[in-house]
This record gives C-alpha cells, structure tokens and sequence, in this order.
C-alpha cells in the first residue's frame, strides 16, 4: 500500500500530478514514481518497495492526507 503521507501534518489534501510509471509496470523500491501536489509545491514519491504498480487514483484526483493511493503487488 502506498499512502499518501509525504507531505507536512499542516496540508490535509493533495493530488497526484503525474504517474511516472504505467499501472501494472514492475517498480524498484526507491524508483520515483509519481509527483505529488500539496499547496503549491510538488513532492516526489518513491516506491517504498519491489513489485508490480497498480494505480488506484488517477492525475489530479484530490486525495486526503493517509489514503492509498497505489500498491505494490
């Protein structure tokens, strides 16, 4: 599971700006997967481990601060 946790306690909310990789592509814990915009600024997301990527939230969807937005199979 890959929560959306990157940014600062203060920001509620963000979305996801860009997939770097497809769903269903094979990631390695580390690779940059995707960039997140909280507030005005972008933050990048690594994988936090090895496996396959299956997107759960599209480009610009509004997320919450904790919810899953990809996991690693």
């Amino acid at each position: 599971m890959i929560p959306a946790d990157l940014w600062d306690e203060d920001d509620k909310t963000g979305s996801i700006v860009l997939w770097l990789y497809a769903d269903g592509a094979k990631v390695k814990q580390g690779d940059l997967i995707a960039e997140v915009l909280v507030e005005k600024v972008t933050l990048e997301l690594e994988a936090p481990a090895t496996g396959t990527l299956r997107i759960q939230v599209e480009p610009e969807v509004v997320v919450n601060k904790g919810d899953t937005v990809a996991v690693i199979e």
